[in-house]
């Protein structure tokens, strides 16, 4: 009864499909009203419901789990990632993604801006399973929107989040919709998890006949993008907007985002470098010291530090020190110049010698205009802003081979603070 009831709700989504020109080339995470229903609610609301009822009992009892921790599912552009109990108290595992690095009070360690869980599969049912956890803390900060693709393509509409934009918000799921019931032969899926958010990927729900096989490759090479605020992804609207994902896209390569809000310079961070195994690094740091007025003579010493640590486990790893972006002389009139603390990465940069570190000029990313940059924050570029200096810092970037036998998987690190 079952099978046939199905058999009849899916060539009622036929006959919908052949009607409306967006058929299910829409996968959405949204709550909505299943093609069957939308058209018998048009001929009848209470066929409508039971409609509604008889594919969601038929669909339920015929999907099937598949855990975050199969091994047809991969991860990559994350620090740390770990298999847990969902904070939810739900019997299932969790993925769960770690940057290691914290601010107190923020719980920003547990955002993994561009985090990426891929798979190929002809399911003709397809959700991905996410808990939006209670581990960001931020009372100032939050965006929790991020994006699919389905075979290298992404639309606006692929995006998804919890049912509120506030800052503070309630944990909870979110079930990502990527196939309902139409076949489509084996396709690749991959999910990215937004830049201001704590998300847990609980798997997924398939119809039992899917099969599975391995997706493309990640990128060869792994750029370790380590900074502030700036380059966390603020105040992107979401997390396709940061200069990282955009500098990602522009390159090929992989991402790993080390960008936390409010950070500034902290010798200790380098340590971390080593075990990510990038190709190259990218450092931009140092607003939140002219912020928050750490001596310039302190700033010298902390970014000295930072390199010293990095280059112990990295010696010839290309590393590009970016100096702060410009910023409007109106954000803070009365602090002292912060071009000071550019001279501090000038002086370092050629005080080292060092033939693997680079120097870039951030104030030439972004051309001087309030326009691209955040009314309400200075220091953040808005989407415009970061276009343009993604696009020009892949020009600067220079490509690199990847190391022998590619990039490594993502492994387990043992948190550091």
């Amino acid at each position: 009864m079952k099978t046939q009831l199905l058999d009849l709700i899916l060539r009622l989504r036929r006959q919908f499909n052949s009607l409306s020109p967006r058929g299910l080339n829409r996968p959405s995470h949204r709550c909505r009203l299943p093609p069957a229903g939308m058209m018998l609610a048009a001929l009848c609301p209470a066929a409508a419901l039971c409609s509604i009822a008889a594919e969601q009992a038929a669909a339920g009892a015929s999907a099937v789990a598949v855990s975050p921790q199969d091994p047809r599912i991969k991860y990559s552009g994350c620090v740390r990632l770990e298999f847990v109990s969902p904070s939810d108290g739900a019997p299932a595992s969790a993925a769960r993604f770690d940057r290691i690095l914290d601010i107190p009070g923020k719980g920003y360690r547990w955002d993994n801006p561009g985090a990426r869980i891929r798979f190929r599969t002809d399911a003709a049912v397809l959700e991905a399973l996410l808990h939006y956890s209670e581990l960001h803390i931020s009372t100032t900060g939050r965006n929790g929107t991020g994006l699919y693709t389905i075979d290298g393509i992404s639309k606006p509409e692929w995006r998804f989040q919890t049912g509120t934009r506030q800052i503070r918000r309630e944990p909870g799921r979110v079930t990502v919709v990527l196939a309902d019931g139409e076949p489509r032969g084996f396709r690749e899926y991959e999910l990215i998890l937004p830049y201001g958010d704590s998300v847990d990927f609980l798997g997924l729900r398939v119809n039992p006949e899917a099969r599975f096989e391995p997706p493309a490759p990640k990128p060869s090479v792994r750029c370790l993008a380590y900074g502030d605020s700036v380059t966390h992804g603020f105040s992107a609207s979401d997390i396709s907007k940061t200069y990282p994902f955009l500098l990602g896209a522009r390159k090929n390569w992989e991402i790993v985002n080390l960008g936390l809000g409010g950070r500034a310079s902290n010798p200790g961070d380098g340590k971390i470098f080593a075990r990510l195994e990038p190709a190259l690094i990218t450092i931009l740091m140092g607003v939140n010291d002219w912020q928050g007025g750490v001596p310039p003579e302190r700033y010298r010493a902390n970014m000295r530090g930072l390199l010293a640590n990095a280059r112990a486990g990295l010696p010839q790893v290309p590393i590009y020190l970016i100096t702060p972006l410009w910023v409007a002389p109106s954000w803070l009139p009365h602090a002292p110049p912060l071009d000071g603390y550019r001279q501090v990465l000038r002086d370092l940069v050629a005080e080292l010698r060092d033939p693997d570190l680079h120097l870039i000029e951030g104030p030439e990313l972004i051309d001087h205009d309030p326009r691209y940059f955040d009314p309400a924050a200075a220091v953040h570029p808005n989407d415009e802003g970061f276009a343009m200096m993604a696009g020009r810092l892949a020009r600067l970037l220079k490509d690199v081979a990847p190391p022998l036998g590619g990039t490594p998987p993502v492994q387990g690190i043992a948190p550091i603070y």
